[in-house]
């Protein structure tokens, strides 16, 4: 049995008991031939997952993407195409690595809100950058959420396209990811969130490059070959510029453009939702990566179990 359906099916094997019996929960494994995608309970063919935190290295893609067109550059200054008053000298290339200064959630975000990011529009957004006020800049990383809100926006003002059709364009069509997409772009089916054993209210968002990217199982596995082994297109050259280190956090760690990467030689991303979470890993020296998707916020070990999977003989 290859490595890809054996630790497949190690995954769902392990994770499955902590879930109730009506979660669905999506396991992609790939290596250099190929992926392979196991589900486990209700999961409908093509059901999109919210995939959270992940999305910011799609908008770390587009970012690259952009720079290669000539449009922006990682040195441009967000009062470009904001009104963001002392906030206006963070450039494109601190918002990616989170060492903008900015803080993890916007001033203004109530903690515990049963629906947090439905106040941050544009506008509101400009106004919050204001709030934030001036802080250090490119010298330390500072996981920051509001950050990745405001560069998706920064983003869609320098190309004036809307951010869902920049990832269309170009990360989700040129990957074939055709069930992927902002809620209401792109087909498949919609999958139910859990939180503590009921149905969880959907978060809405008007930002969506923090964290607002639902897709499908099977086309995670398409969008995890493309990371572990970029191709040989526009697409592939962004995803290596945006995995390339871009600013070092310590002797193990740094971070590329909306990627967290280390030790040396790995790289992941998790996400969490209202009534979702996932967890995605890189090893590049094996060659190998595992992504695991569940609709239950209060999945827990995702992070471990995919690392193990990445370390198994």
């Amino acid at each position: 049995m290859s490595w890809r359906a054996r630790t497949a099916r190690a995954l769902i094997d392990g994770l499955r008991p902590g879930l109730s019996e009506t979660a669905a929960l999506a396991v992609v494994t790939a290596d250099g031939e190929g992926y392979t995608v196991e589900s486990s309970g209700r999961c409908p063919a093509g059901g999109r997952f919210e995939i959270g935190s992940i999305t910011k290295t799609m908008t770390g893609t587009v970012l690259a993407s952009l720079v290669d067109d000539g449009i922006v550059d990682l040195d441009d200054e967000i009062g470009r195409w904001l009104d963001a008053g002392e906030s206006a000298d963070i450039t494109l290339g601190q918002l990616a690595t989170h060492t903008s200064g900015l803080p993890r959630l916007s001033p203004s975000h109530v903690p515990g809100a049963p629906d947090p990011y439905a106040f941050l529009t544009a506008q509101v957004a400009e106004a919050e950058l204001r709030k934030a006020g001036s802080g250090a800049r490119g010298v330390e990383h500072d996981y920051s959420n509001f950050g990745f809100q405001v560069l998706g926006l920064a983003l869609e003002r320098a190309d004036r396209t809307a951010f869902a059709d920049l990832l269309e364009h170009r990360v989700l069509i040129p990957l074939d990811m055709a069930c992927s997409g902002i809620p209401g772009r792109g087909g498949g089916a919609v999958i139910t969130g859990y939180a503590q054993g009921a149905p969880a209210e959907r978060w809405h968002h008007h930002l969506w490059g923090a964290g607002g990217v639902e897709a499908s199982a099977e086309d995670m596995g398409r969008y995890l070959m493309a990371c572990l082994d970029p191709p040989d297109s526009q697409v592939g050259w962004s995803i290596r510029q945006a995995q390339r280190p871009s600013f070092e956090i310590d002797p193990l760690r740094s971070c590329g453009l909306g990627w967290p990467i280390g030790p040396p030689g790995y790289l992941g991303h998790d996400g969490g939702t209202s009534g979702f979470r996932s967890m995605l890993g890189i090893s590049q020296p094996a060659r190998r990566a595992a992504a695991v998707f569940v609709n239950d916020h209060d999945a827990r070990g995702l992070a471990r179990a995919v690392r193990q999977a990445l370390d198994a003989s």
